[in-house]
């Protein structure tokens, strides 16, 4: 039968004819393999075994079955099988990675091969298993013996090029985690995406070892890899620009750039406007410079702050790579810009597996790295979410890929805070795999008690043997060692801040805002829920005299065009070099500017809302030194609700309101409890004391109510952090699929993306015409997949409540090509009305509200819900 069968596909043509053999698509991902490990920062490099380039080069020596290769009709016409090989064919096996796998883990000389194959048979993103077997009954056998000695004979000829298979089996060390395991599948997954790229290598056919080697070579270039090299400077010309004169390190800046010597991780605890990027930047510039790493990922905690600090972060690029080294900064929306990426042609494939999935998903989810948010883990410098990189240490779809992302890079977490126990469960196993994988872990916050430091140095296995009080603080150490000796950099105390904690009614802040604001003021409140936020819009705009204030609205549900005009036009206005002229400013937003985000206000009004929150908030009042503000003093209003009298916890609860669904009761009632008596703040003095204060032990005397809730907090703290462990066990869970915050955050309540359009033509040849709110045009296909169509439909996307979407809202086939997975489109009428169809909907959609749903009346009764609140980012 081999001598009679044509060569063996692991591609199609266009025409469906069978392309590029499996010998030579593996030898092509061999030879990418080989170069990105060329590549690997010394430290990452040792975590791999000698034989990564070999083990991916076979990962596709699976597609040697029969099962496999009947699935292209022109190679089973011309095959010339054996008579009666029809039901055989049926019953072969067809999941090529499974094959993989269990190929390498039978072989009698591949002892330690048998966990490195787990690696292998992941390459589509979800593990098959520690071990797994192949089960051939007897009428299988002869096609199964005629496939075995196939991929026997292509496994001999890969180890003439690529060597030996491995001689030692993953290093027990880095058990649980298996750091070294899935560093290895994260690079068989990209080699394999950038080996599949038709830009680089034909589908149809192959390339001598030399030219394939040189082509992988060329391929890493385009991409951007290594992204250059930092060269040492400076504190003042990391971060002068050709404007503004240059500047020196302050205090804090220089205790981190003095514990940023070698590796490890540092925690760095300083004020809200003290320069923590800065000196996170110059740390991260120091280790590169002398070759500790390759590369930087800094992720923030919401989507505004990872698009606004792009753009510091570029400026210090500019003026510290070594070099001609090109600038590759990628940001949760570089995938967007016309220049930034190389397009990924889909290898052609027209059949499909029996469980549904496409071969062409594969190319896809490529594509899904390279054009999309997730595209700056992979960058040599990237800026994106904090949950981009969580998604690396749980059981997520290609949670390996984000973990050879990571590797071997400065990671620098922003804002990382006492309060939310489920993410922060995931933040300390991030930070044990980091350190595994070779990174530097920079932490910053403004608001760590003592404690949460402590967990975050032991999971990085650096014991504090101390437990300093002082603030700003900077702590450091090597994995494996006694954390150094804290540094407490001195820090004097910013203008004293009025505070006035009470129950103020809404028309009282809304009087007060527009007082304020018609003087020339520029005022903030926060509201802790989008809801609450848009229906002080309303009271406040409906409330202020014609062309004598600007007022404002910021929050997550607006598609994003629209919200990154809104970001732009505010924060550019409250911004430092707001102008001193000009009318005053309302600006009522939810959580999206509470951290990260540099914006000063004369005057702010919060929600009650947990302390670490309450002081990020804080930091947003005077920001900057003004000659000429209108407001004679800082002040900071707490809205506290009014509580019962009653000793009743669901009384109590219910009249926290919207926040107490957002954070925990019992966490509101000790932050009143803290601030109430307090008439003024001096920061960073207040910082520590406040924080302690909140988190402490219940008192002796709190009430039972209290005491109750507390034991609800605790009971839900400890429901949530075995939820978390339990997501990181990625070898026992199911892969969930690879979205947006899947697994790492509490879960509120589900979203949807929305594409929000003006119309909807359906045109010839599998072309529609999209008509966007702003009135721009798009044709696009349902076949082809293209950066402009993508982009056009991103813009205009919108994270909806779940409930206010029809279960059967529509997702047609272009959508489907172009969008983010799940998305669904409606189209906006005159009234605002979303209109998906034939279902009616309750989403309604005002360019300076966002989307909402009105409460039904009685004459036009409808679907409505009142539970989707949620933190706001």
């Amino acid at each position: 039968m081999a001598s009679k069968m044509v060569r063996l596909w692991a591609k199609t043509t266009e025409d469906g004819q069978p392309g590029i053999s499996v010998r030579d698509h593996c030898l092509n991902v061999g030879c990418v393999a080989e170069a990105i490990m060329e590549l690997l920062p010394r430290r990452v490099h040792a975590l791999l075994p000698q034989a990564g380039a070999l083990l991916a080069a076979l990962h596709d020596v699976g597609k040697i079955t029969v099962g496999f290769q009947a699935k292209c009709p022109a190679w089973l016409a011309s095959a010339a099988l054996p008579p009666g090989s029809d039901g055989s064919i049926a019953l072969s096996v067809t999941d090529h990675a499974f094959v993989s796998q269990a190929f390498l883990q039978k072989l009698p000389d591949a002892t330690a091969s048998r966990l490195w194959a787990v690696a292998v048979g992941a390459h589509h993103g979800r593990p098959k298993g520690r071990s797994v077997r192949l089960n051939s009954s007897n009428h299988l056998e002869a096609l199964a013996d005629w496939a075995e000695a196939q991929r026997l004979q292509l496994l001999a000829e890969l180890k003439m090029i690529f060597g030996p298979l491995p001689d030692a089996p993953p290093d027990p060390r880095l058990t649980p985690d298996h750091s070294d395991l899935w560093l290895l599948a994260g690079l068989i997954t990209v080699a394999d995406w950038i080996g599949s790229n038709e830009t680089w290598f034909y589908p149809s056919g192959g390339l001598p070892l030399e030219a394939a080697r040189t082509q992988a070579r060329d391929a890493l270039r385009q991409i951007g890899w290594p992204g250059g090299k930092l060269r040492p400077t400076s504190f003042a010309a990391a971060f002068g620009t050709g404007t503004a004169p240059a500047f020196k390190p302050n205090k804090v800046q220089e205790a981190v750039a003095s514990a940023a010597l070698q590796p490890g991780v540092i925690v760095v605890e300083g004020p809200m406007g003290c320069g923590k990027t800065e000196a996170a930047l110059f740390a991260a510039q120091q280790l590169i410079a002398a070759g500790h790493h390759q590369g930087i990922y800094f992720a923030l905690p919401t989507q505004v702050t990872s698009n606004r600090i792009h753009r510091r972060i570029e400026r210090f690029l500019l003026n510290t790579l070594a070099g001609d080294a090109p600038l590759r900064l990628a940001h949760g929306n570089a995938w967007l810009e016309a220049d930034f990426i190389q397009k990924l042609s889909p290898s052609f494939t027209r059949w499909e597996d029996k469980d549904g999935e496409k071969p062409d998903d594969h190319v896809r989810e490529a594509r899904s790295w390279f054009a999309s948010a997730k595209q700056a883990l992979l960058a040599p410098y990237g800026v994106g979410t904090i949950d981009q990189a969580l998604q690396a240490v749980v059981a997520v779809k290609h949670f390996f890929v984000r973990r050879f992302a990571l590797a071997g890079k400065v990671v620098i977490l922003d804002e990382i805070h006492s309060y939310d126990i489920y993410t922060g469960t995931l933040i300390t196993a991030l930070i044990r795999e980091l350190v595994n994988l070779r990174c530097t872990v920079i932490i910053l916050s403004a608001t760590l008690t003592a404690e949460r430091r402590r967990e975050l140095l032991a999971a990085a296995g650096i014991a504090e043997t101390a437990a300093p009080s002082a603030y700003p603080l900077i702590s450091s150490g090597a994995p494996g060692n006694a954390a150094l000796p804290a540094v407490a950099p001195e820090w004097p105390d910013r203008r004293p801040i009025a505070l006035r904690s009470a129950v103020i009614p809404e028309v009282e802040v809304v009087e007060e805002l527009i007082r304020r604001a018609e003087t020339g003021q520029h005022v903030l409140w926060i509201r802790n829920t989008v809801v609450e936020a848009q229906e002080s819009f309303r009271s406040a705009s409906g409330s202020v005299r014609e062309d004598t204030v600007r007022v404002g609205l910021l929050h997550s549900r607006f598609p994003f065009h629209r919200r990154a005009e809104l970001e732009d036009d505010w924060l550019e206005l409250l911004g430092k070099n707001r102008p001193a002229a000009g009318l005053g400013s309302i600006l009522i937003a939810t959580q999206v500017v509470e951290q990260s985000v540099d914006i000063d206000l004369d005057f702010i009004v919060s929600d009650l809302a947990p302390t670490d929150m309450l002081l990020q908030r804080v930091g947003r009042l005077w920001r900057h030194e003004r000659p000429h503000r209108r407001a004679t003093a800082p002040e900071f209003w707490i809205r506290l609700p009014e509580l019962p009298t009653t000793d009743d916890t669901k009384e109590l609860t219910k009249a926290l309101g919207r926040s107490a669904r957002v954070y925990a009761p019992y966490v509101l009632l000790r932050t009143m409890e803290v601030w109430r008596a307090k008439t003024e703040l001096r920061l960073p003095t207040d910082i520590r004391p406040l924080l302690e204060a909140t988190y402490a032990e219940p008192a002796a005397d709190e009430s039972e109510t209290w005491r109750e809730l507390h034991a609800q907090l605790e009971t839900e703290k400890r429901q949530l952090a075995a939820n978390a462990e339990a997501a990181t066990r990625v070898l026992g869970n199911p892969m969930l699929d690879d979205k947006e915050e899947i697994l790492t955050r509490r879960k509120g309540a589900p979203t949807k993306p929305v594409v929000l359009l003006r119309s909807v033509t359906t045109g010839a040849n599998g072309i529609v015409l999209a008509v966007a709110l702003d009135g721009t045009r798009a044709e696009i296909s349902e076949h082809e997949w293209c950066r402009g169509s993508a982009k056009f439909l991103h813009d205009w996307i919108v994270r909806a409540p779940r409930w206010m979407v029809p279960d059967d809202a529509p997702r047609p086939r272009w959508l489907a090509l172009h969008g983010p997975a799940g998305a669904t489109v409606a189209t906006v009428g005159d009234d605002g009305r979303c209109d998906f169809g034939e279902e009616v909907s309750a989403m309604t959609y005002d360019p300076r509200l966002g989307i909402y749903s009105e409460r039904p009346t009685k004459t036009a009764p409808q679907q409505w819900k009142d539970d989707d609140d949620e933190f706001d980012s």
